[in-house]
């Protein structure tokens, strides 16, 4: 919303403004989203709705999965996600 907004030629306060008023962040963090958006060159992907997917796993597979997203500065559910895509796709190309 904030790049499109400043595409259009609207000044960073009138963004601003306008994320606390649509949007209700607050002073601070819209003026971190019109930061981010001025950083941009191109728009970004609206991401997909996510949902919380439950299941049981072996306890020391939880682990190394937590290991490896704390290693990378990631969320677990983009590694699991990814770790899925991977194996979905390699069953696809496969069979």
């Amino acid at each position: 919303m904030a790049a499109d907004l400043l595409r259009k030629r609207v000044s960073p306060q009138e963004v601003v403004l306008s994320l606390v008023e649509r949007c209700e962040v607050s002073t601070r963090q819209a003026y971190r989203y019109v930061q981010q958006a001025q950083s941009i060159s191109k728009p970004l992907p609206i991401p997909e709705t996510k949902a919380v997917f439950t299941v049981k796993l072996p306890v020391s597979l939880i682990e190394r999965v937590r290991q490896d997203a704390r290693r990378e500065s990631r969320p677990i559910s983009d590694v699991v996600g990814e770790a899925l895509e991977s194996f979905l796709s390699k069953r696809r190309s496969h069979g």
